[in-house]
């Protein structure tokens, strides 16, 4: 009976251990957790991130139930807060609870998915028996953050189940799969990641093309001026960018003839580094292609910005012309046009796309005063109709709001004539403010539309609501989606407010986007 007995506390302690604290740690101070909990309930955000950081700082696995338990709530601020400290857990019993919520979290698959993405973030291969189980998901989010987990541990174990992934029907799966397995074993996922830049999808090819940089770095330059024929313009950009982080000649041969894209946006990018490096502010690819005729002999690459002062005078170095002045750098290129001049603005934002998608805010607090004597709804009306009576030549747009449900005023971006411009005015006015604001859930929306390669958006502040609402945890996702889209997204914030204003200053800055302020 007493062996029995033995038996019996040994399974009991074994069952618990995921609960207990760490052998070299403290036990759990039931006064500190009491008082954490009650903080995690806010109701205000200081509170609340005062509670998150009591978790932390106390790291066991008490606590870390504490976090979960904030997380699987549906107060969005606060599950925001909850993931600022949610990866720094080092205790190794706070991580299995963690881990237990990835393997048993089959009710809310956000949660499952934001534990799986935290046990790669931990960075202990000890939890990719758990990532592998995840493989087989109904989400492709749930899947494809498993996946990604599994290539930062580079757990070569999993590569057959991976290599099974990397067939998956989702882009995203696939996509995420092929850098995995590529940071796992470089040379052994070659094939796959050759077969990834030829892909059907554009979405795949854009992806693998943005990860030659960090797994492949010597195949940039071959690989990227390939892409410049690509029937896609997300891979195309993609290339583009890739090229303007090299110093080659050969590059700027390439850069050069990309200045002619059918895209604006791409032909755009490419002048934009050209002008970094030589100091001309051309508008035209046969300006361009006429200067490098003239000059790539004698060409040299300029210092890079951070270079070391070679002259002594404690400065950085810049470019100096025969008489000793510094020349101006140049800035950047303006207007699809041939005269280096926007056709249009947004609220002082040019327009340099020609595939464009207006976000217009219709939230409750629309209603408010706007600096011109009206409404900041009729501020907003106005604004997108002087932005659309400027614009010439041929000008693909959507327009959508949000503020309670979101909506699009055509289910595919249209050709701008006066029939279509006043179908935008009228849709825009037919909606009356309402609700709350929901940002990632319209840019989510917008930015998967691969004809759309700008947004400006408009917004009277922080989001109120969606899966994510604070800045960190939407532009980590935003930059995530974008690595497949490759869509710029510029600002227009209508608030006093400095939260507000850096809330959508991020945004625009994760994508290469530009940022206007408004009382």
């Amino acid at each position: 009976m007493r062996r029995c007995a033995v038996a019996i506390i040994a399974v009991a302690l074994l069952i618990a251990a995921p609960c207990m604290p760490s052998a070299a740690g403290e036990e759990p101070n039931d006064k500190q957790l009491k008082a954490a909990k009650q903080l995690l309930r806010g109701p205000q955000e200081g509170v609340v991130r005062r509670g998150a950081r009591s978790c932390l700082k106390q790291d066991n696995a008490p606590a870390a139930d504490l976090l979960l338990e904030a997380l699987n709530r549906t107060q969005p601020h606060y599950r925001d807060i909850v993931w600022e400290v949610l990866p720094l857990l080092k205790d190794p019993y706070a991580r299995k609870r963690v881990a237990y919520q990835a393997r048993t979290n089959k009710k809310n698959p956000r949660v499952r998915q934001w534990c799986l993405q935290a046990l790669g973030l931990f960075g202990d291969p000890i939890h990719a028996k758990t990532l592998m189980g995840a493989l087989t998901a109904k989400q492709d989010y749930v899947r494809a953050a498993a996946v990604t987990s599994l290539g930062q541990l580079k757990h070569a174990d999993a590569w057959k189940k991976l290599e099974r992934a990397a067939r998956d029907k989702s882009a995203l799966v696939r996509a995420r799969t092929i850098e995995a397995l590529a940071r796992i074993d470089a040379e052994r996922a070659k094939e796959w990641f050759g077969a990834a830049l030829e892909e059907d999808d554009p979405q795949v090819r854009s992806f693998a093309l943005g990860s030659l940089a960090e797994l492949y770095p010597a195949l940039i330059e071959e690989r990227s001026i390939h892409a410049l024929g690509d029937t896609d313009w997300r891979a195309r950009m993609q290339a583009v960018e890739n090229l303007t982080t090299l110093r080659t000649k050969t590059s700027l041969d390439a850069l050069v003839r990309a200045t002619d894209d059918v895209r604006p946006v791409v032909g755009r990018r490419a002048m934009t580094r050209l002008a970094e490096l030589s100091g001309k502010r051309f508008s035209l690819p046969e300006q361009w292609r006429l200067w490098w005729d003239e000059n790539r002999e004698t060409f040299e690459f300029p210092a890079p910005p951070d270079a070391k002062d070679a002259d002594g005078d404690g400065d950085a170095d810049e470019d100096e012309d025969e008489d000793g002045d510094a020349k101006k750098k140049a800035g950047p290129l303006l207007g699809p046009g041939g005269d280096g001049k926007t056709r249009a603005a947004f609220e002082g934002l040019p327009v340099e796309s020609d595939h464009v998608a207006f976000i217009i805010d219709k939230s409750t607090s629309m209603k408010g005063p706007a600096g011109d004597g009206t409404t900041k709804d009729a501020a907003a009306r106005k604004a997108l109709d002087e932005t659309l009576t400027a614009v010439s030549g041929r000008f693909v747009f959507n327009v959508f709001t949000f503020g309670g449900d979101p909506q699009g005023m055509s289910k595919e971006p249209v050709v701008l004539t006066d029939k279509t411009r006043k179908q935008a005015a009228a849709f825009v006015k037919g909606i009356d403010p309402r609700g709350r604001k929901n940002i990632w859930e319209i840019l989510e929306l917008v930015v998967a539309d691969p004809r759309i390669d700008t947004i400006y958006l408009l917004s009277s502040g922080e989001p109120e609501v969606g899966l994510y609402v604070h800045w960190n945890r939407v532009t980590e996702h935003l930059i995530a989606l974008n690595r497949m889209q490759r869509v710029t997204v510029h600002t227009v914030v209508w608030s006093e407010s400095k939260w507000y204003r850096d809330q959508l200053e991020k945004i625009a800055d994760c994508t290469g986007g530009r940022f206007v302020a408004r009382d």
